[in-house]
Order: C-alpha cells, then structure tokens, then sequence
C-alpha cells in the first residue's frame, strides 16, 4: 500500500515566528518607552512595525489552520500560537489608536484660558514630525464625533469649557507666600520634577512654579505651570497642564489638573485645618460677584505637614520665606 507523504504547512512555523517578533517588538518597545528611551516618532514607528508583523502572524496562522483542516498534518500548535502571540502584540497599537480616536482630549488645558499661566519650551514638534503627521489624520478621518468636536469654529476657551467645565481657578483665604508653599509640597508629593520656580520674596507677591508629570504607564509627559497672585480674597491659584506630544494615555491633561488640586487641597487641610476653598467663575473674575464657598468636614485633627508662615510684633519672622520648611 503506497504511502503518502504527510502534509506539512509552511505558514504555521511562518505565523508561530512572526508572532514571537511582533510580540517582542511590542514588548520591548512599550518598555523603553516607559523608561523615556524612545523618541515619540521612534515609539510610533515601532509600533507600527509590530502591529505589520502581528497581523501577518495571525493570517498566516489562520490560513495554516484551514489548510491543516482540510487536508490533515502536522503545524496545528504553530499557527495556534502564532495567532495568540500576533493578537497579544496588537494590544498595543491598538490601544494607543484607539486613545487617539475615541476620547477627545486638549493638549493644553488651563484654569485660565484668556491668560493662561506661561510655560517652558515643550518638545519641538520637529522631533516628533510623524506622530503629529499621525494623530492628524486619525482625527480628521477616523471619527465623526471625534471630529464634530475638534472642527467647530469655536475658540479653545469654549471648547475646554465645554469639555471640562470643573477646571477653574481656586481662591483660598492665605497669603500666595502659603498658597505658594502649599502647591510646592503638594507638587513634592505628587512626585513631579520641578523645572524652575519663582519663589516669593513678599508674603503677596505673585510666584510660579514649574514641573513636569511623567505619566505611570507609558511614561509621557506633561509640562505643568502654576501661578499664584494676590487676590481680594487671599491668593488666586491657576494652573496649566500641557502635552509634550500627541500620544495619550487613559488620563489626560485635565486629570492632571484635578489631581494637583485635590492634592493642594490636602496639604492645606493638614496643615490648617478646615480652610475655605473659593471656586472662581468667570464672572467672579470681572465682578463682585458673591462666591461659592466650599468646605470640608474634619474628623481629626490635622498636623502641619509644613511650617506656616507667621507674622509677630516686629513684622515678618526670617523664617517666613524659608521654602526648605516644605520638606520637614
């Protein structure tokens, strides 16, 4: 009896190999990315490349599963794994797609629109000139809403009112020398490098300070202002949270914003207990209008997690301008 030759698919070994690349590709591009190895177009790019390779791997293996199928032999474990790891590897790309298509999100996001606080030089967008070249054209082809949103004719003040009506500017009853020391702390805790600062040389002059937010996934970046100026009221606080690149992660620059406040608000309940916490409305801004006060219930009694400044009878103690006392 004339035997014959068992068939053996040359796309499952083709699929289980591609599979493997795509997978490492990915894995050790999402990597060095994290740990801020990659340039932005650098981590496209790579990307993209994985995804090429993940999708061949998981066509090859589907075509070795239906040959083995129909005519029998051996690569069935191949092309299994090869679909498995393509799929795996496309998570990725896919994601950092999606992101870009389906959440409308403002690169740069402030409490005050009309004259937000100024910040450092971001990332050229020469170093970057694929992935702005990208996320361009997903957003003017990929999504409908997405684009309904992002074309209107309407200024960047309405839109980021529209998207994000909670970020406003925050008044609190101290002096923006405190305020200044609250948000330092506050920035300290949140583990942010600080870039630059002006530190207050009078308990009601005006300060800034400078840091960048490097995100926990991915590793982006954000460039953060915050501004501090005498108010009727005590200090006026405004922040602003910029994107270095088009790239998104499931927080955006708004969370950012949020985050710090809350955190600035922490410090200042331990350190002076139930503080009023003032929010500004734009007709706050031009108008005595009254305004909208905000507390916070205590259960226990707060501890300073810094030194407040204090005025005695011969005027201004030397320790009141004294930032170090932030670390304590």
């Amino acid at each position: 009896m004339k035997q014959y030759p068992a068939h053996r698919s040359k796309a499952a070994p083709a699929s289980r190999t591609l599979g493997a690349l795509a997978f490492a590709l990915a894995l050790v591009t999402l990597v060095t990315q994290r740990f801020d190895l990659l340039t932005p177009d650098t981590f496209v790019l790579s990307l993209s490349v994985a995804a090429v390779l993940a999708v061949t791997a998981m066509l090859c293996g589907l075509i070795a599963f239906v040959r083995i199928w129909s005519r029998g032999g051996g690569g069935i474990g191949s092309s299994i794994l090869g679909v498995m790891l393509g799929a795996v590897a496309l998570c990725a790309p896919a994601a950092v797609l999606g992101l870009l298509i389906v959440d409308p999100e403002l690169t740069d996001v402030t409490t005050d629109p009309d004259e937000p606080p100024l910040l450092v030089e971001v990332l050229p967008q020469s170093d970057q000139a694929v992935l702005v070249w990208m996320a361009s054209h997903v957003r003017n082809t990929a999504w409908t809403q997405y684009q309904e949103v992002m074309r209107t004719e309407r200024s960047a003040a309405e839109l980021q009112l529209e998207l994000y009506p909670d970020i406003v500017p925050r008044r609190y009853r101290i002096t923006p020398g405190e305020l200044h020391a609250a948000a330092k702390k506050a920035v300290n805790e949140l583990n942010w490098r600080v870039v630059d600062e002006l530190p207050p040389d009078l308990l009601d002059a005006p300060t800034a300070l400078w840091a960048e937010e490097t995100t926990q996934l991915l590793g982006l970046k954000h460039d953060i202002a915050l501004r501090v100026r005498p108010d009727p009221v005590g200090a006026l606080l405004d922040v602003r949270s910029r994107s270095q690149s088009p790239l998104r992660e499931f927080s955006g620059n708004a969370d950012v914003i949020r985050g710090l406040m809350a955190e600035v608000d922490r410090v200042l309940l331990e350190t002076y207990g139930d503080l009023e916490r003032l929010a500004v409305e734009e007709a706050d801004l031009q108008e005595d209008a009254p305004l909208e006060v905000f507390e916070r219930d205590r259960e226990t009694i707060p501890l300073p997690s810094f030194k407040p400044y204090f005025e005695d009878d011969e005027g201004l103690s030397a320790d009141a301008f004294e930032l170090d006392d932030l670390e304590g």
